[in-house]
């Protein structure tokens, strides 16, 4: 029942959000752009995220592969397609993450381990988003650096984001904490610690492979602004690519905070505030932000179908990758 209602609740968040947005803003100017769009730049959009789409496949291989398990890339190409569907029309962006968990399970043998794998690739692509942010703060000039919120969101991820790297970086740290709560007298808890230790461990043996990883997140992230600053472009929306750079990242990582449904109604708030302090109408972020979550969303169609036609067939796991020693 709590969890029925809180879906309700961010449903009633999004819904009173965008009746709200919509009812504030001149329709018909809004109707005379998303007519007025250019269908070859949005073409090339969409050819845009299928590039996102084929990294984020690329850079899950790699860390599975660090691990020591291997899979056909077109099995986790379908994998992936059949998440982002789960990722769009499930209430929380997390459910894909569900999706690519139990496949890859099939791979490792383990769901801890796949769970701990699915949590580096996010990590990764967070840290990704925060790195674009700060090089767009810093180099933006005045207009960027003075977008509402940027510097104190920045700061606050400066923090997260320290303290995972010296968590990643120094050994024992998690293995302290869990046993301070008491965590690790509970069975069941301290072996799926110990699984995702072995993980982590494994991550920090293979940094050249983390790296690999990050650098593809890295230019993930960049081609996701490039998709939105071409649908500004095809919307013939003046806007600078050098705020660009700054409010997608800052966007994503605003609505990954779950009081809506899937970001629908926040990812449009943040836009409008955001567009109109680089001088541009409602009706532009509005457009904006609609087209391009829109088309995200129609691709991931894709992944229904795939999801529909395609038939489990379980990998038997290689050997299981060696535990973390004790100081891991």
């Amino acid at each position: 029942m709590k969890k029925t209602a809180f879906l309700v609740l961010k449903i009633a968040v999004s819904l009173a959000l965008l009746a709200y947005l919509l009812s504030t803003t001149d329709l018909d100017a809004l109707q005379r752009r998303v007519r007025a769009g250019d269908t070859m730049l949005l073409a090339l959009a969409m050819a845009l995220y299928a590039g996102i789409l084929a990294i984020s496949t690329w850079r899950w291989r790699v860390l599975l592969e660090a691990q020591g398990y291997t899979a056909p890339i077109a099995h986790l190409s379908g994998s992936y397609l059949v998440a982002t569907f789960f990722n769009n029309f499930l209430p929380s962006n997390i459910g894909g993450d569900v999706i690519r968990i139990r496949d890859s399970s099939r791979l490792t043998g383990s769901t801890t381990t796949s769970v701990a794998v699915v949590a580096i690739d996010r990590i990764l692509g967070l840290g990704a988003l925060y790195a674009l942010a700060v090089v767009a703060y810093l180099a933006g000039g005045t207009m960027v650096r003075e977008l509402a919120g940027a510097d104190s969101v920045l700061l606050v991820l400066t923090f997260v984001f320290g303290a995972l790297t010296y968590i990643f970086f120094r050994p024992g740290i998690a293995r302290r904490v869990v046993s301070a709560t008491g965590l690790a007298r509970l069975p069941w808890a301290a072996k799926r610690f110990e699984t995702v230790q072995a993980a982590v461990h494994v991550y920090r043996t293979q940094m050249p492979a983390v790296w690999k990883a990050f650098l593809g997140s890295v230019a993930l992230q960049g081609i996701l602004v490039y998709y939105y600053y071409t649908v500004a472009r095809s919307l013939r929306i003046p806007l600078p690519l050098s705020a660009c750079f700054l409010m997608v990242p800052m966007c994503t990582l605003v609505q990954t905070v779950p009081i809506s449904f899937n970001g629908w109604g926040i990812r449009e708030s943040v836009f409008i505030l955001y567009f109109g302090q680089v001088g541009l109408g409602r009706d532009s972020a509005l457009a904006f932000s609609l087209v391009g979550a829109g088309l995200i969303v129609l691709m991931s169609l894709s992944g229904a179908i795939v999801w529909t036609a395609r038939e489990p067939t379980p990998v038997a796991p290689p050997a299981v990758p060696p535990a973390a020693p004790p100081g891991a």
